[in-house]
């Protein structure tokens, strides 16, 4: 893109402004010519609005005058830019099952797992709040195929979105039994009735006759006259069921320092900014997201499989196979906003488990770009500091044309 704004005598970031979907596009739809393709719907999206939160959260006008100033000083110093779009919550289905027990405590059984990615703790918290109890109260259980036989595991961001839209689903369904006995026992309608804190009392007035679930879930017990007829338990298993795949989006910004002499590259800020729909737990997006970041940087800068000309691997230990450490890792800068919640999902959900990486070589590629004053010169990755001497040795020049 970059390369593109030069040939044309534009800024780069205009170029990018110019080629985006506007939001008053949305949904806006993708027809492919492939045989047996289906078309993409894009679900939500402000693309500039984003981008521009993230210019001004980086400061890129005032950015661009302090690089001139240290080139004019004889620093090699560059501000890259990406701009993403990922795929999310691909389906089709995905089912919980939810149950209250007599102390008022609720267990969630789903077929997802946890990698550390704060999965337990997202969907309790989308359980606790559509059943109204605290989300202390509820126990997620995962990975036991003897207790639930479906479930998709944890992959291409799809947890938060495929099975926290079961959990909120079958969730739903408990509420709704909670709220049809409470109303008996409370001689009121279940349209009168809300759950605050794991109580049900009338939403019309303050105080008055209130029951915990704790209670109810006693009062329904097997064999209970209460039922008449009806299922036992405050307990539910529901399925969540979608032909859409929701689209987060996001920007990468960077700056980076090249010593000219060795060729190593210092990043020294980096910016994620990224739009999700709605951030169940914004902490744990923004983990997810500087975790990704840091594993992005390592493919940009430093890892790589190599292999001798008899096929050997030259990377077979983290000596040769190098990874990035705290010493070349910037503290990575996170906006994170909630402008574009998915329509096609009842909790407006995008996922949110790779927006940190997709955007860091586009962007740290552009920052050496921009270092060297050579837009368009970095074709691949990572960017040893080999890479970057070839780059600045006497027969580096401007390419008359470059991938975008």
């Amino acid at each position: 893109m970059d390369a593109v704004a030069e040939r044309l005598g534009l800024d780069r970031i205009e170029v990018r402004r110019r080629n985006l979907i506007a939001a008053s596009e949305m949904p806006y739809t993708i027809a492919f010519n492939e045989p047996g393709v289906e078309e993409l719907e894009l679900d939500s999206g402000d693309y500039a609005a984003l981008l521009d939160k993230a210019l001004a959260a980086f400061g890129w006008q005032n950015l661009q005058q302090d690089l001139q100033r240290r080139r004019g000083a004889g620093e090699a110093v560059g501000a890259g830019i990406a701009i993403f779009l990922e795929e999310s919550g691909r389906g089709p289905t995905d089912n919980a099952k939810i149950a209250v027990d007599g102390s008022g405590a609720v267990e969630l059984i789903t077929g997802g797992a946890s990698l550390g990615q704060g999965f337990e703790t997202a969907m309790a918290q989308i359980c606790a709040e559509t059943l109204g109890v605290d989300y202390k109260r509820v126990r997620v259980i995962h990975g036991q195929t003897d207790l639930i036989d479906h479930g998709i595991g944890a992959h291409a961001a799809r947890a938060t979105v495929l099975t926290g839209g079961a959990v909120h689903v079958t969730a739903a369904l408990v509420r709704e039994k909670v709220l049809e006995f409470a109303a008996e026992l409370l001689q009121a309608s279940p349209a009168e009735l809300e759950i605050k804190e794991g109580v049900v009392m009338r939403n019309d007035r303050a105080g008055g006759a209130s029951i915990s679930l704790a209670e109810i879930a006693r009062r329904v017990a097997p064999g209970s006259k209460l039922l008449r007829g009806r299922t036992p338990q405050l307990a539910a298993h529901g399925w969540y069921n979608t032909d859409h795949t929701v689209f987060p989006y996001g920007v990468h910004l960077a700056t980076v320092k090249i010593d000219r002499d060795t060729g190593q590259i210092a990043v020294e800020r980096f910016m994620v900014a990224y739009d999700v729909g709605r951030a169940v737990n914004p902490l744990l997006v923004e983990g997810q997201l500087v975790g990704g970041c840091v594993q992005g940087l390592g493919g940009a800068l430093c890892e790589e499989f190599r292999y001798d000309a008899s096929g050997e691997p030259l990377a077979v230990t983290f000596a040769d196979y190098l990874v990035p450490t705290l010493r070349e890792t910037p503290d990575i800068e996170v906006l994170l906003t909630e402008d574009a919640p998915s329509p096609h999902h009842p909790l407006g959900l995008k996922g949110a488990g790779e927006g940190g990486i997709n955007g860091v070589g586009g962007a740290i590629a552009g920052a050496i770009d921009d270092a060297l004053g050579l837009p368009g010169a970095v074709t691949e990755l990572p960017m040893s500091p080999q890479r970057v001497k070839a780059l600045l040795g006497p027969k580096a020049s401007k390419p008359q044309s470059a991938p975008s």
